[in-house]
């Protein structure tokens, strides 16, 4: 999987919170996939749109990509558990 394959998957599987390669200034509660210095580093924005956890470095862009779409997944998760255990307050 590379870049070019993201925006696909992420259709699909009707996944939100998505932030390629800088395309857009930081939003809160994102997943980043961005290219810095020859590395692919992958991370999350808090609910501020500030940087939070660990950043995840890789030297090739399709464990970077893997790495995106896998926490993207398990945004949604949390996202439909968080209403299945709160309705819709969220």
């Amino acid at each position: 999987m590379l870049i070019k394959d993201l925006e696909k998957i992420i259709k699909e599987e009707n996944l939100k919170g998505a932030n390629i390669c800088n395309t857009t200034s930081l939003k809160p509660d994102e997943v980043v996939i961005t290219q810095e210095d020859g590395k692919w580093k992958v991370y999350n924005t808090d609910e501020r749109a500030s940087l939070i956890g660990v950043v995840s470095c890789f030297d090739s862009e399709a464990e970077a990509c893997e790495d995106f779409i896998k926490k993207l997944r398990l945004r949604k998760r949390l996202l439909e558990l968080e209403k299945e255990i709160w309705g819709n307050k969220n």
